[in-house]
């Protein structure tokens, strides 16, 4: 059986459970943590491959707390880590009760579950412009690229942020509804107005263009976020 014959039977799910640790095991992945706290989840905001620092502060990508996989690492490892890069202090996985599986490429989302622990709250496919090429000469290649979003909490009330990662502008409380805003004339004023808030980084100009991209995680599970924990319409 090909390598994407095989993905295409885990992600599919026959059995009724998915086996996230065997579909992502030696293929490219990326993971991040959703955190939660009075109907906003923490973003981060930065430009688009550069630097923060080298920006001109007019345009501004929102993304989850995560990234890209590191040589022999799982999806849970990965998702630790980028948190403590990203955030500057450690969170502790939290499993979802149900885990969404989205295909980015055909949009189609559908709830399922897995008794790998902690379940991931919601997993992405997108597939590659070309399977044998790695992102990187010592990461796997393969069809697909999966993104795995755990639902997370703080380890200790945090005091302050403190994000490692040069790209991050801010880190900002962001209310899980405000996706419909999204466009290009969205700004940061657009957003505040909604609720969000500076967390850590800045200052945002409020007339700063503000941008969700179509690949964004976030696009997908802030309603659904807002959908299984009630938390009400901004």
């Amino acid at each position: 059986m090909d390598t994407e014959s095989s993905e295409t039977r885990l992600w599919a799910a026959d059995s009724g459970a998915v086996q996230f640790r065997r579909l992502t095991a030696g293929r490219p992945f990326c993971a991040g943590v959703l955190l939660m706290r009075d109907g906003k989840v923490l973003t981060t905001f930065a430009a688009d491959g550069v630097d923060a620092v080298d920006a001109t502060g007019t345009d501004w990508y929102v993304g989850g707390v995560g990234g890209g996989q590191e040589p022999g690492e799982d999806p849970w490892e990965c998702a630790l880590r980028e948190a403590r890069e990203e955030l500057g202090m450690p969170v502790r996985l939290v499993p979802a009760d149900r885990t969404f599986l989205h295909d980015i490429e055909t949009d189609e989302l559908r709830e399922s579950r897995t008794d790998d622990a902690p379940a991931p709250f919601i997993v992405h496919r997108v597939p590659n412009p070309d399977p044998t090429t790695p992102y990187r000469p010592d990461l796997p290649s393969g069809p697909y690229t999966y993104f795995c979003m755990f639902l997370a909490e703080f380890i200790e009330e945090p005091t302050a942020f403190a994000p490692e990662d040069p790209d991050i502008a801010a880190l900002v409380w962001m209310p899980l509804r405000t996706g419909a805003l999204f466009g290009p004339a969205t700004t940061f004023a657009d957003l505040t107005a909604t609720g969000a808030s500076i967390a850590a980084g800045g200052p945002i100009a409020d007339e700063a263009r503000i941008h969700l991209t179509r690949t964004e995680s976030l696009r997908v599970a802030g309603p659904l976020l807002a959908d299984r924990f009630g938390t009400p319409a901004h």
